[in-house]
């Protein structure tokens, strides 16, 4: 519904009850105006106005015509806002991924701010495994995540890496861990169950092209000599943890928000090795608005823990 300009300049004409007054306002000339009101009336076949010295007085016919039309003039505004309300839900709404880690450093900030700047947009978040939020990406599930890049990735399936920094993990153990005296040998690790959060899933497997990383880490950490204990949640993890002799491995930044449950990391006679954390998206949806505004704030926000994530 497009509300007539001639019918808004009626409106405005029969509240000031004079001509003049009203093409001040809106910004016409008074001949433009009065032959626009007198357009209306040959266009309705009644007359509206009676004219007199001082400006204009309603008739009966221009009383019922103001009447319904500021009727109409208000529907109208509130479609308008109505509308705005829905464009704004459908062009800002977000769907992220992110593993638990980066919730907790930046991404809740990133979301804070979001919601904030957009409050009429939906937004949904997934917190888990990087094979499980790329399964979710492909499928058009999120528009985007932040992960550990996905060694061996099938190159053709069309997904972009946006690296952000690059983490190393410690091995993280409950306060009074036997093993907190002193610097770790690789060696000395086997004894103690191994916690293993959000761990890959055999039906996520297909989305690697090459295994061998993933075999690789197995080996390193002697997986099959060891017992495991696996959750995809963070406080369970960290209950396990505090509960057992468990050692978990986990991004060495996260120490500062582990020490609030009384969880610490090992010193270890090695460093680990460093992998890439960045952001993926499809190509395709690499110039949408509402992404490309979400990718600038999360850079903004790791910008204020870039001591942490060194």
């Amino acid at each position: 519904m497009i509300m007539d300009k001639i019918l808004r300049q009626f409106i405005e004409v029969a509240t000031f009850k004079n001509v003049s007054h009203a093409a001040n306002k809106l910004c016409l000339s008074q001949p433009t105006l009065t032959h626009n009101m007198k357009k209306l009336e040959e266009n309705m076949g009644v007359t509206l106005f009676d004219r007199t010295s001082t400006g204009v007085k309603l008739t009966e016919y221009g009383e019922l015509l103001l009447e319904q039309g500021r009727m109409m003039q208000r529907i109208y505004d509130n479609t308008l806002v109505k509308i705005a309300f829905i464009k704004e839900r459908q062009e800002q709404s977000l769907r992220m991924g992110t593993g638990h880690a980066w919730w907790h450093l930046f991404v809740k900030d990133t979301f804070d701010v979001h919601r904030q700047r957009y409050p009429t947009a939906n937004i949904h978040i997934d917190l888990g495994n990087h094979l499980w939020l790329m399964e979710l990406l492909l499928s058009g599930d999120i528009d985007l995540f932040i992960g550990h890049e996905i060694q061996g990735l099938n190159p053709k399936a069309g997904i972009s890496f946006l690296p952000l920094f690059s983490t190393a993990n410690s091995l993280f153990v409950r306060a009074g861990h036997p093993l907190l005296s002193l610097p770790v040998e690789p060696e000395k690790l086997v004894d103690y169950p191994y916690v293993m959060m959000t761990p890959d899933a055999v039906r996520h497997q297909h989305i690697v092209d090459d295994m061998q990383p993933k075999k690789r880490e197995r080996n390193q950490y002697h997986l099959t000599e060891r017992v495991i204990y696996s959750t995809n949640c963070m406080l369970a993890a960290i209950d396990i943890v505090n509960s057992s002799d468990a050692v978990m491995p986990y991004p060495a930044c996260v120490a500062g928000y582990f020490s609030r449950y009384d969880i610490v990391p090992l010193a270890l006679s090695q460093e680990s090795s460093r992998a890439m954390v960045g952001i993926y998206l499809r190509r395709e949806n690499a110039d949408a608005p509402h992404i490309k505004q979400a990718i600038k704030l999360i850079y903004q926000h790791l910008q204020q823990h870039a001591d942490l994530l060194r």
